[in-house]
């Protein structure tokens, strides 16, 4: 891939270094929180037709952040959903399988 500098601000060019970056895919995200850090668990969903009373996820990697960190994240995707429904239409996240409870509070 190639190494384009994406200029964030006026000051700063970043430069995205590919050679040791992994794909991987997930249909599941779960996140917990301290004070300190946000943590996304990520996953696959195993249980498909929803047997029994519990919904196995393989997970695959967790992705610990900062509260700023975090919440440009959160502010990326907005954008992005927003560009990505503006060429394709609505997505119905209520289509997705079932996943487990979410922790999305935080705790000190």
């Amino acid at each position: 891939m190639a190494k384009e500098p994406q200029k964030t601000d006026s000051r700063k060019t970043v430069v995205f270094r590919d050679g040791a970056m992994r794909t991987s895919y997930c249909n599941v995200v779960n996140v917990a929180a301290t004070s300190e850090e946000f943590a996304l668990l990520i996953g696959v969903g195993r249980s498909w037709h929803g047997k029994g009373d519990e919904f196995e996820v393989d997970l695959n990697d967790r992705v610990i952040m900062t509260p700023p960190t975090a919440k440009r994240l959160a502010a990326m995707l907005i954008n992005a959903i927003a560009q990505h429904e503006q060429r394709y239409g609505t997505i119905d996240a209520s289509a997705q399988p079932p996943t487990p409870e979410t922790n999305t509070s935080v705790s000190n």
